[in-house]
C-alpha cells in the first residue's frame, strides 16, 4: 500500500497563526494550465523513484521542486502503473482544512474511489481472511465471509483511527498537521504499513517538516525541469506536432532561452505562438509579462500587495539578487551562502517566501542543474530569468 499526498504552496504561514485551509489553498502566484495531457517518459526519473518506493523499509517520502515541473504527474505514473504499488491520493488542494471535521469531510471524499479501485482484488480474498491484513492495520472492517459487498459509501470507515487523534488535538492548522504527519510517521517508520508520499512547491516546506518530526524520518527529493536533451525530444516529438508549428523544428535553442526547460511553460509558448499567428517575442509571452510585472513592484517592497509574507528587502537588494542569477545563468544556480553574503539571510528568505527565488536544500534524483550538495537558489523559472535580465539593462 502507498500513501500519496500532493501539498501546494504556503506553509510558510504556519508561524502566523493562520488557518490550515488558507495554507493549503494559497498557491503560487501564477498556475499554468494548459490542455496537454500527454505524459513525457522521464526515463531517469522513473527509475530512480520506482527503486526509492521499492524499499522493503517503508519511509516518509516529500518530493519538491519549483512549481508546475510536473511532480505529480511524475509520482502518480509511478505508482499507478506499477502492478506492485496499490496508491491511496489525497489531493490536499481540494476542500477545507480548519477543523478536525472539516479535514474528515475533506479527505474523506478522496477516500470514497479506494474500495472501488480495489474491488477486483478484495473480491478474490479468501472469505475468512480479514481485508485489514492486506491492506492497512487501520481499515476498520471486515468482509463477512464474502456476505457483506464492500462499496465506497463504507470506506469513510478507513479514516477512523487517523482522525480520532485528530479530533483530540487542537483545532488550529499547525496541531491538525503534526498529528497528521506523527500519523504517517507511525505507519511507515515504527509500524512499517506503507511507503508515504508528500509533495510540495514550497522551498521550505522540508525545513518545517523536519522541524516537527526529528531529519531521519524524511527523505526529501526534487523534481526539476527537463534535462536539455529531454527538453528538446519533448519540445520536437510532442508539442510542435501537438499543435502543427513544424516550422519551428530546429529552432529549439531560440525558444529555450525563452522558456527554459520546463514542460508547462514550452508548451505554453507554443500555443501562445501558434495563437498569434506565427511569431512571439519573448516579451510578449504571457509568463514572462507576468514575472515582469512582479519583479517591477518588488523594486517598491513596501508597497507590495497581497503577499502572506511581510517584505523585509529593499530596492538595492533586490537588484544585487537579479545580478547574481543573471550572471549565473549558465550554471542554472546560486550557491544560497554567497547571497546571504550579499544581503543576508533574513532579507533572502523573504524573497523566497514571496516567490521571486527558488530554494533547493537538496538536488536529489533533479536531472537538470548539475548542482553541488549545497543549498542552491534558482529563478523561479526562466521567463523569470528573461524578465531579471532585461530589468536590469533598464534600470542600468
Amino acid at each position: 500500500m502507498m500513501f500519496f499526498s500532493s501539498l501546494t504552496k504556503s506553509f510558510k504561514c504556519l508561524s502566523t497563526g493562520g488557518s490550515i485551509s488558507n495554507m493549503l489553498s494559497n498557491g503560487y502566484i501564477a498556475r499554468y494550465n494548459t490542455k496537454a495531457n500527454v505524459f513525457f517518459n522521464r526515463t531517469r526519473e522513473l527509475r530512480y523513484f520506482r527503486n526509492a518506493f521499492s524499499n522493503e523499509q517503508p519511509r516518509l517520502h516529500v518530493i519538491l521542486g519549483p512549481p508546475s515541473t510536473g511532480k505529480t504527474a511524475l509520482i502518480r505514473v509511478i505508482t499507478t502503473k506499477n502492478e506492485n504499488f496499490s496508491p491511496l491520493f489525497i489531493n490536499c488542494r481540494n476542500g477545507q482544512f480548519d477543523s478536525p471535521e472539516n479535514v474528515y469531510n475533506s479527505l474523506s471524499i478522496q477516500f470514497k474511489t479506494l474500495a472501488d479501485k480495489q474491488m477486483k482484488y478484495l473480491e478474490k480474498l479468501p472469505n475468512e481472511l480479514e481485508i485489514k491484513d492486506k491492506i492497512l492495520d487501520f481499515v476498520n472492517f471486515v468482509a463477512e465471509k464474502g456476505k457483506e459487498k464492500i462499496t465506497s459509501d463504507r470506506v469513510s470507515e478507513l479514516l477512523t483511527n487517523l482522525f480520532s487523534q485528530l479530533g483530540n488535538s487542537s483545532k488550529e492548522g499547525a496541531s491538525l498537521l503534526k498529528s497528521f504527519l506523527n500519523w504517517l510517521v507511525l505507519n511507515t517508520k515504527e509500524e512499517r504499513r506503507f511507503h508515504a508520499i508528500l509533495t510540495s512547491s514550497d522551498s521550505f516546506f522540508i525545513n518545517w517538516i523536519e522541524s516537527q518530526l526529528q531529519i531521519p524520518h524524511v527523505t526529501p527529493y526534487v523534481v526539476g525541469d527537463l534535462s536539455i536533451g529531454e527538453a528538446e525530444d519533448y519540445f520536437e516529438k510532442h508539442v510542435l506536432p501537438q499543435h502543427g508549428c513544424e516550422e519551428l523544428k530546429g529552432k529549439f535553442d531560440h525558444v529555450r532561452r525563452i522558456t527554459g526547460t520546463r514542460m508547462l511553460i514550452i508548451n505554453m509558448y507554443v500555443s501562445e505562438y501558434k495563437n498569434n499567428g506565427g511569431k512571439l517575442e519573448y516579451d510578449e509571452f504571457s509568463v514572462f509579462r507576468q514575472e515582469d510585472d512582479k519583479l517591477r513592484t518588488g523594486l517598491d517592497p513596501f508597497g507590495f500587495p497581497g503577499e502572506p509574507i511581510d517584505p523585509l528587502w529593499d530596492r538595492n537588494d533586490l537588484i544585487k539578487v537579479m545580478k547574481k542569477i543573471v550572471e549565473a545563468e549558465n550554471k542554472g544556480f546560486v550557491l544560497e551562502r554567497d547571497l546571504i553574503e550579499e544581503i543576508g539571510i533574513r532579507k533572502l528568505h523573504s524573497l523566497v517566501n514571496n516567490n521571486f527565488l527558488h530554494r533547493r536544500q537538496t538536488n536529489m534524483f533533479a536531472n537538470d542543474i548539475n548542482a553541488p550538495n549545497e543549498v542552491i537558489l534558482t529563478a523561479m523559472n526562466q521567463p523569470s530569468l528573461r524578465a531579471m535580465e532585461r530589468l536590469l539593462k533598464i534600470l542600468a
